[in-house]
């Protein structure tokens, strides 16, 4: 969710409770109010039947009128002088109103009276619920015209954001350009550009670091692997060697081998993660599949795999050299881990590769493409199906096993290309 939707659901529904609170305390206010000004005009007319008693010595006359009735009652106890809202049937004979009442004890020619003076709340309610209703609408407005002023402030106060958004999503460390932020007068974005500046500054640093060690460390490290195995040549040259000696120059030439398989694993992995691989191109795996079970066909018949192929079209975007590693380690995989005159299954359709090959046990699910697994520990280098699910990863594969009627089955999920 943006900030700016979480910011305006926040405030929305903070103004809706605040102009519920604002009504519901300005009608209990305004009717507080106009009560209190009915009970004025009440007392006013009490004043005055009071005087025209003290006057006369005399009711004066009952009346009823539309808004205000006096009447009298006589009364054989003392009654006390109270304020009450009342409903009586409307003058009219109409609905029943809600009506103010003031009642007041007063004594004529030895006579107690209970004096009842009422005017109609009716127009004092009426006069609330339009005053309430004309705030509320102010009200209303005022906070319209404040969240479309709030909203066009927020997208220009946030506008250096933005920009700086943009600049960190064109950066790219395959080639690094010295990052671009706006300038700002907002002290907080001007500190964040100023530090993500400083960041990538020092990730370019370290890449182009990163970068040469790997470089440098493996062709340093080719360069003595070489040496090694012409002097291994030569050694294996010599006349009368002992069958023990013999021995021991082949596990030194394995040896050298799966350092040397190793050392260029490692920096296949590296440059991956550095991406280095940058280039991507229309690539038919189909047609790879087809061409590494020809050049691979010979190592095939040396350890009596039996290879079945069933290749539908499947096109992808990918960088070329990585598909070659990718389809060359998973058929390197099945040919390591295969069984004796066993058989090794790949079949493609529009959207995934599978390649399967016999086995007695099921593989952790959870260890499997993990750097330096290995299910047996004298085969390989524990970094082919690594290797694999790294370039899955980049470029949005989904690398898959599953052990299915005793085959180890891996699948890679294509989807669509990027």
């Amino acid at each position: 969710m943006k900030l700016q939707v979480q910011y305006n659901r926040i405030t929305i529904l903070t103004t809706v409770l605040i102009l519920l609170l604002t009504a519901i305390g300005t009608y209990f206010v305004l009717r507080y109010v106009l009560i209190k000004q009915l009970d004025g005009d009440l007392k006013v007319e009490e004043v005055e039947i009071i005087d025209h008693i003290d006057k006369f010595n005399a009711l004066p006359p009952a009346t009823v009128y539309k808004d205000q009735r006096i009447s009298y009652a006589v009364s054989n106890r003392i009654e006390k002088r109270r304020f009450q809202s009342i409903v009586l049937p409307d003058s009219t004979g109409g609905d029943q109103e809600l009506i103010r009442q003031l009642l007041f004890p007063v004594v004529v020619n030895g006579q107690s009276y209970v004096v009842s003076v009422s005017k109609s709340e009716e127009s004092a309610r009426d006069l609330v619920w339009m005053i309430l209703g004309l705030t509320i609408a102010l009200l209303a407005v005022l906070t319209l015209i404040l969240f479309l002023i709030n909203r066009l402030l927020f997208r220009k106060l946030w506008q250096p954001f933005r920009l700086t958004l943009d600049a960190i999503k064109s950066f790219n460390l395959t080639a690094p350009v010295k990052l671009e932020m706006p300038v700002t007068d907002i002290n907080e974005f001007r500190e964040l550009n100023d530090n993500i500046r400083l960041m990538t500054d020092k990730v370019m640093k370290d890449y182009q670091s990163l970068k040469n060690f790997t470089d440098h460390a493996s062709h340093e490290m080719q360069t003595p692997l070489a040496i090694m195995n012409s002097k291994l040549d030569v050694l294996i040259q010599e006349p009368e060697l002992s069958e023990k000696t013999m021995r021991l120059i082949q596990g030194l030439y394995a040896a050298v081998d799966k350092l040397s398989r190793l050392n260029k694993s490692l920096l296949v992995l590296a440059r991956i993660e550095n991406n280095q691989y940058s280039t991507v191109e229309e690539i038919r795996i189909d047609l790879l599949l087809k061409e590494k079970q020809d050049e691979m066909q010979e190592v095939f018949m040396a350890a009596n795999i039996n290879v079945t192929m069933d290749l539908q079209d499947l096109e992808t975007r990918m960088n070329k050299q990585l598909a070659d590693i990718m389809i060359s380690n998973l058929l390197m995989n099945g040919l390591l881990h295969n069984e004796t005159r066993g058989s090794l299954n790949i079949s493609t359709t529009h959207s995934r590769m599978v390649v399967s090959n016999p086995g007695k046990h099921s593989l952790d699910k959870q260890k499997i493409f993990k750097r330096f697994y290995k299910s047996d520990p004298s085969a390989g280098s524990g970094l082919g199906l690594a290797i694999v699910q790294q370039i899955c990863e980049l470029y949005g594969f989904r690398p898959g096993y599953q052990f299915d009627d005793s085959r180890h089955v891996f699948s890679i999920n294509f989807g669509d290309p990027r």
